[in-house]
């Protein structure tokens, strides 16, 4: 049961169902303007994603248990089945005046870790994620660099399976990777030609993803490696102006009241309008009700 209208959100909300957690990161290094970052690594107010693993194996992420190794995630209070729980308000800001652009919030379904990207060769992933999204409906990928690639550019393409059960989907276009000593960068995503953030673009008429099959680049970088991460897109917040906290509110404002998902592994990415300063400093909530 969702809520029904605003009278019965404020019953169910005042009487208990409600859970809010206040967040906090920290940017470890430098950022470069117009690029997009996962932001799960750099968290203050709860442990960091070390992107624990076997590498090229699925590992799922839950709210509980994290990654198995860190949990990771931001609280959200716990499963409430058989109610659904909603954002209600979500709020993000900047302690500087250059880490702005754009935050998402994300539900991490999971990743495969330690995909080199020092290779050329097919690199065959393993495991069957378990999706809190039927058939990865809404699920997309992006990928993060977690050790620094070298200088030798290269494309990405993916093996995929849709939401349909089409396995051997590709990519719908070439995808470019810049290379990057910053861990966390969304290596796809930036301004030269061939980048595109913060997903990784999906075959002409796929809307989800439930598995990849294999990931290939077109050419070792020389060092580095990564993860490959498949998530389900939540709300996002714009930040234009350092130290001014911005508000989204999920009743009255587009997207209306996201769910959050029993066992929901929530993080946020974000986009980078400025070179971004190490140690700048974000921090938001999030309140969630359910019913």
């Amino acid at each position: 049961m969702a809520f029904q209208a605003l009278d019965h959100m404020i019953q169910k909300v005042s009487g208990g169902n409600f859970y809010r957690w206040d967040w906090s990161a920290v940017i470890p290094a430098t950022l470069t303007a117009s690029r997009w970052y996962d932001l799960s690594s750099t968290m203050r107010s709860q442990p960091a994603n070390a992107w624990a693993g076997t590498s090229l194996a699925w590992r799922t992420c839950d709210e509980s248990t994290g990654n198995g190794t860190q949990i990771f995630g931001m609280p959200h209070g716990g499963n409430v089945s058989t109610a659904t729980k909603h954002v209600i308000t979500a709020t993000g800001g900047s302690g500087t005046s250059t880490a702005l652009g754009v935050l998402q919030l994300i539900d991490m379904q999971g990743y495969w870790p330690g995909i080199s990207t020092a290779s050329a060769s097919a690199q065959t992933l393993t495991g069957t994620p378990s999706l809190r999204y039927t058939n990865g409906a809404g699920c997309r990928l992006y990928w993060v660099q977690t050790v620094a690639a070298g200088a030798t550019p290269h494309n990405i393409a993916l093996s995929y399976t849709n939401t349909a059960g089409t396995p051997g989907q590709a990519l719908g276009r070439t995808v470019s990777m810049t290379a990057s000593a910053i861990v966390n960068h969304i290596s796809h995503s930036g301004t030269a030609a061939g980048n595109i953030g913060p997903f990784l673009p999906l075959a002409a008429g796929d809307t989800g993803v439930q598995n990849v099959a294999s990931v290939t680049f077109s050419a070792s970088s020389g060092a580095g490696s990564g993860a490959l991460v498949l998530a389900k897109p939540l709300l996002t917040i714009p930040l234009t102006t350092g130290f001014l906290l911005t508000e989204r509110d999920c009743i009255s404002m587009l997207p209306s009241l996201p769910e959050i998902k029993d066992g929901a592994c929530l993080t946020w990415m974000f986009y980078t309008h400025a070179a971004t300063a190490a140690s700048s400093n974000m921090h938001g909530n999030l309140d969630l009700g359910w019913a």
